[in-house]
């Protein structure tokens, strides 16, 4: 790669030597990063911990899945956002959800312009102008729907067609964001059931750590730079799909004696990576650090399957899918299931439920990039109930169905309070069937007021948290009876409303001082600014974090 001459710039300045490589990964679980480090089965961390500036960083979150990479990219705390960007659309019933790329509302905090050249590669952002330098997206991310490009435009197809696609999307296809209108890929969650495919699923994701080392090897080498910052999504990806193979889970049963274990193989390869981009890039200064978190999935089937189902229910006094028998025991967990999700969870449906809801093949043929969620299913009947559950990616998310809001309200706005004080304490009436607990922490009101357009609040009018006590698969309500057993998805998730996220922050080289361990934290913001010091640049206006070595 031929690389243009560098215009006058502070970074080259006589005797300005600030290079620093920064890299982040994405939603580890804290305990296990740590326990691995202590035990030595990550040695390129234990050794960069060793010689750093090591502090907790903090982040708390409102919702679970408020996005962790925001106060990263932009130095900016969450409560800065503009607006909310998932979009509830009340003449026509239909939600639709914003892509991670668009959420971005401030400049990124490495759009320096002629200050400093950068490589920004596969972080969770779009391409953005102000950069000088490399930028690389959607090389291997960790959503669902990605959005590979980049700055050089030719740079992404030249990168895959030397290192190859991404090793886990084999059955990518085309998708079109409903927000943005942006194209992108999407694949396709493997079936948490069939082990061999989880042990193929682990073998990509090291293959794509590989993939990308090699990638972030030759543009270290073959591009001008002064902050090189890239992310690994793959621990990511790992922990929502490989946890039970790995950590205590009903379907840890799965996994035979002996056998590896798939998920620490992931971070073994992301450790390796680590210690090869560090002595590759001969940076001044080093970064490492965190955000996001999983943990053992409490969520999964109660936002999308149990919740619209209660609420079906309630409404018209039937089942549409995974009717049960509160009477009787729950059976022993199935363990025979290896279709995807959806296709398990259609399978479940009475006759009622053929008749009343749109299947995921027919949302899906129609391009409706929610057809993989049972609570899109439930679509048609939006109109005549007078609450139902939103399609989401973390805490439930329940609508009213609002005169005067909605096309077809059927809530008086008189009634909106009081209904949603009944809804709430309905929905906090589900129990877990196996162990009689309650699986609801609390039902959170967005607004008071039904015609509260607050753009930075979500579609929701009630967010229901749950409780992290472990996975569910069957639950009982004494107004609607029992809902499953029904099959898991992915067997971790993201920690919830109120969440107190323990993060790690690593900082190495002559400017961040001796070694030391800092118990008092800082915040994801701070990332930002910590790496704009090393490098001589100072923050920008609008700039909430500050630099943990002030």
């Amino acid at each position: 790669m031929s690389t243009p001459p560098l215009p006058e710039s502070a970074a080259m300045r006589a005797g300005d030597s600030r290079r620093v490589l920064a890299l982040a990964l994405d939603a580890p679980s804290p305990r296990l990063l740590e326990q691995w480090i202590a035990e030595g089965l990550l040695p390129n961390l234990r050794a960069l911990a060793k010689r750093s500036l090591v502090m907790p960083i903090h982040s708390q979150k409102q919702h679970s899945n408020e996005h962790a990479w925001v106060p990263v990219l932009t130095g900016r705390g969450r409560a800065r956002w503009d607006h909310w960007l998932d979009r509830w659309r009340p003449e026509a019933y239909s939600f639709e959800e914003a892509s991670l790329f668009d959420w971005i509302q401030a400049p990124m905090f490495y759009a320096l312009g002629s200050r400093r050249r950068v490589v920004a590669f596969d972080l969770a952002a779009p391409v953005v102008p102000g950069v000088e330098g490399v930028q690389v997206t959607g090389f291997a991310a960790e959503l669902n729907e990605s959005f590979p490009q980049s700055d050089p435009g030719a740079l992404i197809d030249r990168l895959v067609a030397r290192y190859g696609i991404d090793p886990k999307t084999g059955d990518a296809q085309r998708t079109v964001n409903a927000v943005s209108g942006r194209e992108g890929v999407s694949w396709t969650v493997p079936c948490a059931y069939d082990v061999p495919r989880m042990r193929e699923f682990s073998h990509a994701l090291v293959r794509s750590v590989e993939r990308r080392t090699a990638a972030c090897l030759e543009l270290m080498r073959e591009e001008r730079w002064d902050l090189f910052v890239a992310g690994y999504s793959e621990v990511h990806t790992a922990g929502h799909i490989l946890w039970h193979l790995s950590q205590p889970h009903p379907l840890q049963v799965l996994r035979e004696a002996g056998e590896p274990d798939p998920l620490l193989a992931v971070y073994r390869a992301v450790d390796r990576s680590v210690g090869e981009l560090v002595r590759a890039a001969g940076a001044e200064s080093v970064v490492f650090f965190t955000l996001d978190a999983t943990v053992t999935d409490s969520l999964e089937n109660t936002r999308v399957m149990f919740l619209p189902e209660f609420l079906y229910r309630r409404r018209f006094g039937r089942a549409a899918l995974a009717e049960g028998d509160a009477s009787r025991p729950p059976p022993p967990p199935r363990l025979d299931y290896r279709e995807h999700w959806k296709h398990e969870i259609w399978r479940l449906r009475t006759a009622w439920g053929e008749a009343d809801l749109e299947s995921p093949a027919l949302q899906q043929s129609r391009g409706d990039p929610l057809g993989w969620c049972p609570a899109n299913w439930y679509r048609p009947l939006w109109p005549r109930m007078e609450a139902f559950a939103l399609p989401s990616v973390a805490d439930g998310y329940v609508r009213l169905n609002v005169r005067g809001r909605e096309a077809q309200g059927r809530v008086d706005p008189a009634d909106f309070a009081v209904l949603s004080e009944r809804l709430a304490a309905e929905i906090s009436t589900l129990v877990n069937a196996r162990t009689g607990e309650p699986i609801v922490r609390e039902v959170v009101r967005v607004r008071s007021d039904p015609f509260d357009a607050d753009p930075k609040k979500p579609p929701a009018d009630l967010i229901v948290v749950c409780r992290e006590d472990g996975p569910v698969d069957v639950v009982d309500s004494p107004l609607v009876g029992r809902i499953g057993p029904v099959p898991y998805f992915r067997t971790s998730a993201h920690q919830s409303h109120g969440a107190l996220l323990a993060n790690h922050l690593y900082v190495s080289g002559p400017r961040a001082g001796a070694p030391r361990v800092r118990t008092g934290p800082g915040r994801l913001e701070d990332v930002p600014a910590t790496i704009l010091e090393l490098l001589g640049v100072e923050r920008p206006p609008g700039f909430d974090g500050v630099s943990v070595l002030a």
